[in-house]
């Protein structure tokens, strides 16, 4: 098959060598003919073949090949040849694939070259065929009072520009075809990439709703059954058959709205809130279970807005649900609402000798509780206090009330 470098010059060797093949039939033409028995012409015909072969490839050879070539023809008094036709191809081919600055140089060598024939052809003879046709055939169709000069050069200056113009043409034309063609495959790429983030926004989208529900499950089931376990285990302890009816029927309360919860999370998934905000009934039901909880607020208290109301019941369902579990069961919980510009709900408790309550960084807890508050603005602390057997744990969760009060408040503006 050949190289690549030898497919590219093939065309253009094999149309030199056609040149190169024509003007030696017309240089030996001449011999025989007796008009011209130098070696300028033969070297005239190297020339202009070898500057056809490098037109497309070697641009600038090629141009300064013509001017040699046409410098020869001065200086040797060189009539015109047929074969000197093909500087038409050499034009357009260096107007069509030459660089910038060999475009506008090979510009300029045609009004150049243009004056220089025009001067050259009255210093002929018109035996040669080439100077025949400038001469013998054209100049005597121009009427008899109009020099020919004026005739002649224009003719010139048109057989050199019009194929150069047309190589430039082809050139921008190519230019703006590879522009377009760029610009549909960066279009395609785009769409490729903005397909390629929707479908990993899909995606994040989805593992983002798997991990809202395994938080909401964990939450929802982590505390009714932590509720549910210190009551039955309190049961136990209880005199009398009134008292028990009562803890077998909270028990049965808190199963019963566990159940509700976990049917309301798993129709709405994707939604913040199951119906379940209000944290003094959170409290309440969490007291069911036999744990004192002291509850202290300081500020104004104020409606949250849903979504934030969500979050804080969520939170607080958790803080307590590890007070009770990890908590001494004789000392209270202490959980304290401070209203300002933030929220902050801080839950304490004391933790017994045998566990030091503070949950693992992977927990799903602390996780859960943490990347609900970062969704609202929020932030969580925890500090535990490891004094054995009178340690302190204590989880606070800061809610940007006022920022998200104002962003509500804009909203529905």
């Amino acid at each position: 098959m050949g190289s690549p470098l030898a497919r590219g010059w093939a065309p253009d060797l094999s149309f030199a060598l056609v040149v190169a093949g024509l003007g030696a039939w017309e240089t030996l033409s001449l011999r025989m003919a007796g008009y011209d028995r130098s070696i300028a012409p033969l070297l005239i015909v190297i020339g202009v073949a070898v500057a056809v072969a490098c037109a497309r490839h070697a641009g600038w050879l090629s141009l300064g090949l013509v001017w040699v070539t046409l410098v020869v023809q001065i200086v040797t008094a060189t009539d015109i040849l047929l074969v000197q036709a093909t500087i038409v191809v050499i034009a357009f081919l260096l107007a069509r694939y030459g660089s910038r600055g060999l475009v506008w140089a090979s510009g300029i060598s045609l009004l150049a070259a243009t004056l220089v024939i025009v001067a050259f052809i009255g210093t002929l003879s018109t035996g040669v065929w080439g100077t025949r046709v400038l001469r013998n055939i054209l100049i005597p169709l121009i009427d008899a009072g109009t020099p020919w000069q004026f005739v002649i050069t224009p003719g010139v200056a048109a057989m050199l520009a019009i194929p150069w113009l047309a190589g430039l043409a082809m050139r921008y034309g190519g230019a703006a075809r590879e522009s377009k063609r760029s610009q549909t495959i960066a279009e395609q790429e785009a769409l490729s990439a903005e397909q390629a983030r929707l479908q990993m926004a899909e995606i994040a989208e989805l593992r983002e709703s798997q991990a809202r529900l395994a938080r909401d499950v964990h939450d929802v089931v982590g505390h009714s059954l932590t509720v549910i376990l210190a009551q039955a285990e309190s049961a136990q302890f209880l005199d009398g058959d009134d008292a028990l009816k009562r803890t077998m029927a909270n028990i049965a309360v808190s199963a019963r709205s566990s159940l509700q919860e976990v049917r309301a999370v798993l129709a709405s998934p994707d939604t913040e809130s199951h119906g379940r905000s209000d944290l003094d009934e959170l409290i309440d039901a969490t007291r069911m279970s036999g744990t004192e909880i002291v509850v202290t607020d300081t500020g104004h208290a104020r409606p949250l807005p849903p979504e934030l109301a969500a979050v804080a019941f969520r939170v607080v369902q958790e803080m307590l649900t590890n007070a009770i579990k990890h908590g001494r069961r004789e000392s209270p919980v202490y959980l304290a609402r401070e209203w300002g510009d933030t929220l902050v709900i801080t839950v304490a408790n004391y933790v017994s000798s045998e566990t030091t309550q503070e949950p693992a960084p992977q927990g799903n807890g602390v996780n859960g509780m943490r990347r609900r508050l970062e969704s609202v603005g929020g932030r969580l602390d925890v500090l535990a206090d490891r004094v054995p057997g009178d340690g302190r744990f204590t989880i606070t969760a800061t809610l940007p009330v006022r920022a998200l009060n104002d962003t509500t408040s804009e909203a529905h503006a």
